[in-house]
């Protein structure tokens, strides 16, 4: 990306291990993130899901 000029953004959680998040209360927002954005996803563009 920074080949072609985009700014690149990056965060990484120094905290957390292998799995991102360093205790469960991490770990549980990260689910109810995915979790959010996997519904959004679903109702932004449910052709892509009518198969599942």
């Amino acid at each position: 990306m920074s080949e072609q000029g985009h700014d690149v953004l990056y965060y990484e959680n120094i905290e957390g291990g292998h799995g991102g998040a360093a205790d469960n209360g991490q770990r549980a927002m990260m689910t109810m993130t995915a979790l959010a954005f996997e519904f959004l996803k679903q109702k932004l563009f449910p052709q892509v899901h009518a198969n599942d």
